[in-house]
């Protein structure tokens, strides 16, 4: 017979079953609770689980929370239905938020930012931040401590394989090695998922799984068992085909991190993603964000769109065999004529000319 998974959807249901878990989980300290800008929360164990749900589909409501450590876990229910957003903290650990369903708005340092399912943000321990979620859904938010962090990375070394067998190089690894050292600097990174990457939260699913069943229900070699979990997580989240990763500064502009969503979904759709759609996917309006493109290009949205519409045509001429008709059809242009002035003004000839200047054997 097949072992029922323990899945974030059942993890109450689990929970309740095996009571004898049951007791306050003492690995989280929050400091200055009733602070509106200071508080502080201290991670006493090496890695910590809150899982948070939103089951009735009202906004800034969290219905029910888990926290689940090596040292135990806790459970709070709120029937009542009471509006439950955090309030702004920082604290001494990494902490990855990863959105399973539904939308999630964070905000960062004062600027808020929509998080959909399958997108995920790894924040230093200098940042301050809250979160809310917008209607039903629920999120994992994944807590390292900086010693297991380090230990983390020098396990990341094999042993058995030889390094050149390996990727050594992870943007995780990278940026928490960086971060580890700062005392000052308020980083973090944005995983904002490749453009109808449909897989992206199968995958976080599967390993949030099994990253619950891990911790409630520990056996023989579990911290390996954890670790090979975390590694495979920070593995799938610095995969190019899933994902973009936006490393973030707040001594930035503070419209970056938009401008680079914008920027990725204009790649992802070879810049054709029509307004509206882009306006759902950010949450932001389109003259909001006709604003923030201005600001980095010079150009409208429209225009910007295209600049990737006609480098997508180009590489379509030299690459392939297509008709310059079947090219303007894939990058929806029901009229020609538009397609072939647009890429005479982008590129100084028409499309035949290009092909047969620049087309290599």
């Amino acid at each position: 017979m097949q072992k029922e998974i323990i899945t974030p959807d059942k993890a109450f249901d689990v929970y309740k079953q095996h009571s004898e878990l049951e007791f306050e989980d003492n690995s989280l300290e929050i400091h200055n609770f009733d602070s509106h800008s200071n508080t502080y929360y201290n991670l006493n164990t090496p890695l910590h689980l809150i899982l948070m749900y939103n089951t009735c589909g009202l906004p800034n409501v969290t219905d029910n929370f888990l926290s689940i450590s090596p040292s135990g876990s806790h459970f709070l229910c709120n029937d009542s239905h009471m509006d439950g957003i955090s309030k702004p903290h920082r604290h001494n650990y990494f902490e990855l938020l990863i959105v399973l369903k539904g939308k999630i708005m964070q905000e960062i340092e004062g600027k808020e930012y929509l998080y959909p399912a399958g997108s995920c943000c790894l924040i230093n321990h200098n940042i301050t931040h809250t979160e809310r979620f917008l209607k039903e859904g629920f999120v994992l938010f994944l807590g390292l401590r900086m010693d297991f962090v380090k230990e983390l990375i020098a396990g990341s070394k094999s042993a058995i394989f030889p390094a050149s067998n390996l990727a050594t190089s992870n943007s995780i690894f990278t940026f928490m090695e960086e971060n580890i050292v700062s005392d000052a600097q308020k980083y973090y990174l944005d995983f904002f998922p490749v453009y109808q990457n449909h897989k992206s939260t199968e995958t976080l699913h599967r390993v949030a799984d099994s990253l619950v069943r891990a911790l409630f229900l520990p056996r023989l070699g579990v911290d390996h068992v954890l670790k090979g979990l975390l590694y495979e997580l920070f593995d799938y989240l610095d995969t190019k085909q899933a994902y973009h990763v936006i490393p973030m500064k707040l001594s930035s502009k503070n419209d970056a991190l938009l401008f680079s969503r914008i920027r990725h979904l204009m790649e992802d759709t070879n810049g054709r993603m029509p307004r509206a759609e882009l306006e759902k996917a950010l949450n932001y309006s389109g003259n909001y964000l006709n604003t923030i493109v201005k600001t980095y290009t010079g150009r409208n949205l429209f225009d910007y769109g295209m600049t990737f519409c006609m480098k997508r045509a180009a590489r379509l001429l030299t690459e392939t065999d297509m008709s310059v008709a079947a090219i303007a059809e894939t990058l929806k242009f029901s009229n020609q004529g538009h397609f072939y002035k647009l890429f005479k003004e982008t590129f100084g000839c028409l499309p035949k000319e290009y092909r047969r200047t620049h087309k290599t054997a």
